[in-house]
């Protein structure tokens, strides 16, 4: 039930001066808890995103240069493929593992990407000559982020290039039935105490803290109804709510928060209670602010959970919503996106049986 591994350099919270969203006093002022993350390099200039606009390579790659440093994560491409046949197996392998990604602004052979843990690398295309045999060379270049998890998605994207099925993951398998089980009620106790742990980090003044408990608390929340019953309070969901008054479309802290707010949504669904409705989760500037969350191109991983809140919404909408959101359902379009697809397509089912 640990947080996710990473390896980012957490900085202090954001200055008053940046831009931020606030609700009614019937949820609170919401302050912006923007993270500060150092990345090294050149400062990243991008387009539009990829899930509205196709990543056109040139017909003829630059060559690497001579005094450029490649990356340990590269291979070369020698099976005859043209480099935009290469990029479309690229952002095909993006697309299935719900990678967003942007392409440069200046440079053509490069694509921006990130993954909903905040992981961002670059990739990069060149024209390689290896052993008189013209190739193309792909190139995966972290920027920011968890080692580990880049290694997953470098591993996965050289072999996308090369047009390579992609790996089945890896089985997971029950605890064995011979290895004693916590009673219940001391398995409560332990559960109680990590969520009320991650609620205090989530309180801190720290940047680093707060992710700390937001990552914990969904993981919690995911694995357990208890956990999401325990966060079932007007305090706590405002605590949570709090962090999407964040405006950068590349907060972590943001998407943890949605995803917590999914969780918790879902438990407040299935709840059998007909007092159990949390006001926070009812209030419509919320759930207007999850509308505008998920039709916000910019931001498909954000998009991606916030029409998993919808889905447990759909009750407290009034009609004119149901029929706003069917409208941009109508036009909505994930291909590059395979995690929102899946969820925007249940949103829509869900919604036509509402109707």
């Amino acid at each position: 039930n640990g947080p996710e591994l990473r390896s980012i350099r957490m900085g202090p919270a954001a200055s008053g001066s940046e831009p931020t969203i606030t609700f009614p006093t019937s949820m609170g002022r919401m302050e912006s808890k923007a993270s500060s993350l150092v990345v090294r390099g050149e400062p990243i200039t991008t387009n539009q995103p990829l899930h509205t606009l196709e990543w056109n390579v040139p017909e003829e790659l630059p060559p690497m240069p001579s005094n450029y440093s490649l990356g340990y994560s590269h291979t070369i491409v020698n099976d005859g493929a043209s480099p935009q046949t290469v990029a479309n197996r690229i952002v095909e392998g993006l697309a299935q593992h719900s990678i967003a990604a942007t392409p440069h602004d200046s440079r053509e052979n490069s694509l921006l990407t990130e993954a909903t843990c905040g992981l961002k690398f670059a990739i990069n295309l060149f024209a390689s000559e290896q052993d008189n045999n013209n190739g193309i060379l792909v190139e995966v270049e972290r920027r920011i982020g968890c080692a580990y998890g880049f290694h997953l998605c470098s591993t996965a994207i050289l072999k996308a290039a090369k047009g390579l099925p992609a790996k089945i993951p890896m089985a997971s398998f029950q605890v064995p039935k011979c290895i004693p089980q916590d009673a219940q009620e001391e398995r409560k106790k332990c559960i109680q105490f990590d969520t009320q742990q991650a609620l205090e980090l989530v309180k801190s003044e720290r940047t680093d803290a707060q992710l700390l408990g937001l990552e914990s608390l969904e993981r919690l929340s995911s694995l357990d109804e208890y956990a999401a019953s325990l966060l079932h309070t007007n305090e706590s969901i405002a605590s949570i709510q709090s962090f999407l008054a964040n405006d950068s479309p590349t907060c972590v802290m943001k998407r943890r928060a949605l995803g917590i707010l999914a969780n918790v949504m879902r438990f407040e669904c299935s709840s059998s209670s007909d007092n159990n409705n949390c006001d926070q989760l009812q209030c419509q500037y919320f759930l207007q602010s999850l509308m505008e969350i998920f039709q916000n191109t910019a931001s498909p991983h954000e998009a991606c959970a916030a029409s998993k809140c919808l889905q447990s919404s759909l009750d407290a909408l009034s009609q004119q919503k149901h029929e706003d959101l069917a409208q941009i359902l109508s036009n909505f379009s994930a291909n590059h996106h395979s995690q929102l697809a899946l969820e925007s397509k249940v949103l829509q089912d869900r919604l036509r049986d509402k109707q």
